[in-house]
């Protein structure tokens, strides 16, 4: 089979390892790239420049001279508009079969499947899926496969995730720096799948559901030496620094234990990963920072504790957060913490007491966003009904009771707190209006083109992307 994948914006993970194991199949695969450059769902949205460096027909035209037997989208909720746009074009020009798969499709399969630009849906990790549905596309789907026979949908067994991920085919590589080379700096790895961690708004509730009848763990861990053999095997010029991508870097210290001297001693490459601030975490800044951590983000999303547990999911102290803070700065780690407004209990009195704490215990950035209800999520239905603005990431969508007004100045103060000095931090913290004009996606941006460590990967592969696409569309037109 030829496959086509069919992507926009960033380096996907998931989907290199989709190609390796469809390689592995003996399948032919090809990706094609949409930058969507300004039209970044649920961030960067600039309508008029998103026209002008559209890469949208190039990238159909690319997919027809592949003549795909199948393309495949990996789709969250934001990209689903998006996605559908392109699938329409790809099966009107080419006649492939298209299979959504990814975090919306999975939690909500029977509506994805009941658009016509749709053929299959991938529930869960298609590793395993996706190879056994085109070793049979007519037949009866595979485990994690839903179809469609006489336009009713057809559901195949529940998804059946790899257990062992030691037994999985090495990442391909190769697929996204084939589109674009901006993509060959910096190494996308992770070390396991799933968290273990059940935030009341996060993706892993729904894939925990999904995997309770295979009676496989959502989540996995590979074994050290795994994770060391593909990073020791990395083809191409040294990749400079890694990225880990896991939900949690720091969900099991035993591993990390034995993994970072090794990591230190085979590989020394500077990393970056994501953490949880629980105990154990500022004892282990030490070891991470010796063994080549310069970045670690890690999740507050609000001040007080009872409401964080209550309608977040998420059980960390405050004591815990300011401890892990502190000690990750001081072993020379660069810190950004995760934030989130517009939650439906939301106060001036506790945004107060947060910018007031991010004042004593200062980050070196923050990231603020806005809630959002994503399908499958046990906050969506225990704030059913309530709906999101289509405004994205950017936007308040009316959950909090704060005017918008306010909640921009507040997004500011929180953004802007990181890069004051520590007098004015303590000023500021209670007074968010002086900040209200500084608000909205500008000032994002400029906070992580401003304040970022050298090589962090987020900021370094927006950088890149943007300068390859748009140069590539300036060398296009007839001057």
């Amino acid at each position: 089979m030829r496959v086509l994948f069919v992507h926009n914006g960033y380096e996907s993970l998931g989907i290199e390892y989709l190609s390796a194991a469809l390689k592995a199949a003996g399948h032919e695969v090809r990706l094609v790239m949409d930058p969507c450059l300004f039209d970044e769902a649920g961030f960067w949205r600039v309508p008029a420049l998103a026209r002008l460096f559209s890469f949208k027909e190039a990238a159909l035209r690319e997919a027809e001279a592949f003549r795909p037997d199948f393309a495949a989208f990996s789709v969250f909720t934001d990209t689903l508009p998006w996605a559908l746009e392109m699938a329409m074009e790809i099966k009107a020009r080419t006649g492939a079969r298209t299979v959504f798969g990814g975090i919306h499709p999975s939690a909500a399969p029977e509506a994805t499947l009941a658009e016509s630009a749709v053929d299959f849906v991938c529930l869960g990790e298609g590793d395993l899926a996706l190879p056994a549905l085109l070793a049979a596309p007519d037949g009866p789907p595979p485990p994690g496969i839903w179809g469609k026979k006489n336009g009713r949908p057809v559901k195949g067994p529940p998804p059946a995730p790899p257990a062992n991920l030691d037994a999985l085919p090495r990442p391909d590589k190769l697929l996204f720096p084939s589109a674009a080379p901006v993509f060959s700096s910096g190494y996308l790895a992770s070390s396991s799948r799933g968290c273990p961690h059940a935030c009341a708004y996060c993706c892993n509730s729904v894939y925990r559901e999904l995997y309770k009848a295979s009676g496989v763990p959502c989540l996995r861990r590979r074994s050290p030496e795994n994770v060391l053999e593909e990073l020791a095997a990395a083809s191409g010029p040294k990749p400079g620094f890694v990225h880990f991508t896991d939900e949690v870097f720091n969900s099991d210290y035993a591993w990390l234990e034995k993994f970072l001297p090794l990591y230190k001693e085979r590989v020394g490459l500077p990393f970056s990963c994501f953490v949880f601030p629980d105990a154990r975490l500022a004892a282990l800044a030490p070891a991470l920072a010796a063994a080549g951590c310069f970045k670690a983000q890690l999740g507050v999303q609000r001040f007080d504790e009872e409401g964080r547990e209550e309608l977040l999911g998420r059980r960390a102290a405050n004591a815990d957060i300011a401890a892990a803070i502190k000690a990750l700065k001081a072993a020379g780690v660069y810190v950004t913490c995760d934030n989130i407004l517009d939650l439906p209990d939301e106060s001036e009195a506790e945004l107060r007491k947060l910018a007031a704490f991010y004042a004593a215990n200062t980050p070196d950035h923050n990231e603020v966003f806005f809630l959002r209800l994503y399908p499958g999520t046990p906050l969506a239905a225990r704030l059913a009904g309530r709906t999101d603005a289509p405004g994205g990431l950017m936007a308040p969508s009316g959950h909090s009771p704060l005017t918008p007004r306010r909640q921009a100045a507040w997004f500011s103060l929180l953004t802007l707190l990181p890069r004051l000095p520590a007098f004015a931090r303590r000023f500021f913290s209670s007074r968010p209006a002086l900040f209200a004009p500084l608000g909205g996606l500008g000032l994002r941006v400029a906070a992580r083109l401003l304040s970022r460590p050298r090589r962090d990967f987020h900021t370094g592969r927006f950088l890149r992307l943007y300068s390859h696409f748009i140069f590539a569309k300036l060398k296009s037109w007839n001057w």
